[in-house]
């Protein structure tokens, strides 16, 4: 089974895949949230895999969300 398509407000509300948080942006939806969340919690965020998106949500309310800083954003990758 691939990733999750889920509605993406930064991608133009198009529907796009996402994946579970990993390491560092575990540690910063943790201080993200405006609704303290708990490590139990973390499993229902989700990042938009699109090149560029920082976008994070909840799986279950695309509206629960918010951006990763500038420093998550992906590289464009060069032609070949």
């Amino acid at each position: 089974m691939g990733l999750p398509k889920r509605r993406c407000p930064n991608c133009g509300d198009t529907d796009q895949h996402f994946r579970q948080l990993l390491g560092d942006e575990k540690v910063f939806a943790l201080r993200q949230t405006r609704v303290p969340i708990h490590r139990a919690d973390l499993h229902k965020y989700r990042r938009c895999t699109r090149e560029g998106c920082v976008r994070v949500q909840s799986y279950f309310n695309w509206r629960s969300g918010f951006d990763l800083p500038e420093e998550f954003r992906t590289p464009p990758q060069p032609a070949l």
